[in-house]
């Protein structure tokens, strides 16, 4: 690059500045607080829940829980069994974890230290506060003034992408928050070659969160520059969290190099590459300020801010972006936009670097009132984009969506046999998480199979219940017909016993 050293800081932040932001921060926080629920809910947030208790309590694997009414252990089809977000082991009668195990090792941290309740919460909540104050002072360690780091922090805590992945326990946030804490462990690789230890540690936990945040690497070089013992130390400190995941993965997948999501690459094709480029471009441009996007280029077009820094930002968003480009559900829906939030700061700091770009260059007639003037104008585009896209997108009824699935499985552990086997699709990772229910998936199995697991329960006097969201009742009926009777109804949720045939 043309200069390899980025701007320096122009002045100190005020410390009142920094007292502002520390209140404004505590409120978002208390904010976000309000609305998050850490639930164990759907196949995400209970896998993940699910995994961490398992890691808490020393354990990589758990037992299917089979009635020995349908066979011997191991005998039968671990799937019709199977809760959401594990897979069976080689050994049928155990299970192991689905997905990756940095955000469950937060958890089970955080569980051991605070409890289940409020531990993972809290977890959830300081990954969102050390996102933002990690993008302000990334922002600071690029030579961005005072005022344009803030509104970057602030840009990125009002994008509703991050809000909706902030309020629950998905990966998303957290992987966020490890890739900043890398890239500005990078940065200040420049200044002392220990920094290089903390960021490949910091890289290691991020892969750990999510392994494609490995596709960081090439980002943090860039800013390693080529300086071995530097390099050296960058690979060392990735290095234990390296081999816990090789560990891990040889352990419960039997390689290394495979993981719970199996063979995900078949998930990937040249042919999304064109609708999910328009999904991605059309919703950043909706929920950031949309100069933002084209503000990079005002940041490569000018010699002094055209430096390895902007370079290294460059690959963060591009590379993990253009993975998640050529991914089969990216175009779905606007939250999909949460695969792509590690890279989001990389794409709000360059749209920064390009306003500091114009204030060097035509906005340079009015000094510093540019800089702050632009700030303003990108935090309040900021804040009333979310201030309209975040209600309209249902974003805060997620809450009452996770704590759905906690509220169904607590009525049934009160009010079903404590001997049921409960019929369930939805609910089934999060009826493990809250019960010692057995589960009995009804979309892994047709109606004659069914039937011969109700003559094995008959057999033995054990109950069959289900419970189901009233959107699953009409298919789960149809794989598993029977005389049933509704026993309870929690809003939307329905809890239903089978009547009892003799054997």
């Amino acid at each position: 690059m043309s200069n390899p050293n980025p701007p320096t800081n122009a002045t100190p932040a005020n410390r009142w500045l920094w007292w502002l932001g520390l209140v404004a921060l505590a409120g978002y926080l208390v904010f976000l607080g309000r609305h998050t629920a850490v639930v164990a809910g759907g196949s995400d947030s209970s896998g993940y829940l699910n995994s961490a208790r398992l890691l808490a309590d020393g354990k990589l694997l758990t037992d299917l829980r089979a009635p020995l009414e349908f066979g011997p252990r191991g005998s039968h089809d671990p799937m019709h069994f199977l809760p959401q977000g594990f897979f069976p082991f080689t050994d049928r009668a155990l299970l192991t974890p689905t997905y990756p195990t940095g955000l469950p090792l937060h958890f089970a941290l955080a569980g051991k230290l605070f409890g289940w309740t409020a531990g993972p919460w809290i977890v959830v909540l300081l990954a969102a506060g050390t996102t933002v104050g990690l993008t302000y002072l990334l922002g600071r360690d690029l030579g961005l003034s005072n005022a344009l780091a803030m509104a970057g922090a602030v840009a990125m805590a009002a994008f509703p992408v991050f809000i909706f992945a902030s309020i629950q326990p998905l990966s998303d946030t957290l992987a966020t928050a490890w890739t900043l804490a890398a890239l500005r462990g990078g940065l200040a690789a420049r200044r002392s070659q220990a920094a290089s230890l903390a960021c490949g540690a910091a890289l290691g936990i991020a892969v750990l969160v999510r392994p494609t945040n490995a596709l960081l690497a090439p980002a943090l070089l860039v800013l390693l520059g080529a300086d071995l013992r530097k390099l050296a130390l960058f690979v060392l400190g990735g290095m234990p969290a390296a081999l816990w995941m090789a560990f891990y993965n040889h352990e419960l997948y039997g390689s290394a190099f495979n993981s719970g999501y199996g063979q995900i690459f078949l998930a990937f094709a040249l042919h999304y590459g064109a609708p999910t480029t328009v999904h991605f471009a059309k919703w950043l441009a909706l929920l950031l300020p949309t100069v933002l996007l084209a503000l990079p280029l005002a940041a490569w077009a000018r010699r002094d801010t055209r430096t390895r820094e902007l370079l290294a930002l460059t690959l963060a968003f591009a590379v993990i972006t253009g993975l998640y480009v050529f991914y089969e559900v990216s175009h779905e829906v606007w939250w999909c936009l949460r695969f792509i939030l590690p890279a989001i700061p990389s794409l709000i700091l360059m749209g920064l670097l390009g306003i500091e770009a114009l204030a060097r260059g035509p906005g340079a007639r009015w000094g510093g009132k540019f800089r702050t003037a632009a700030a303003l104008a990108i935090a309040l585009w900021a804040i009333v984009l979310s201030w309209h896209w975040t209600p309209n997108l249902g974003v805060f009824q997620m809450k009452g969506y996770e704590e759905a699935y906690r509220n169904g499985s607590m009525a049934a552990r009160d009010k079903l046999p404590r001997d049921a086997v409960v019929m369930s699709f939805a609910f089934s990772g999060a009826l493990y998480y809250y019960s010692d229910f057995p589960v009995l998936r009804w979309d892994q199995m047709e109606a004659p199979v069914f039937a011969r697991y109700v003559e094995q329960a008959a057999k033995g006097g054990r109950p069959i219940a289900a419970v189901l969201f009233d959107w699953e009742e009409k298919d789960a009926f149809q794989h598993c017909p029977g005389a049933w009777q509704k026993i309870a109804t929690i809003s939307n949720i329905g809890i239903w016993l089978l009547a009892s045939r003799s054997p």
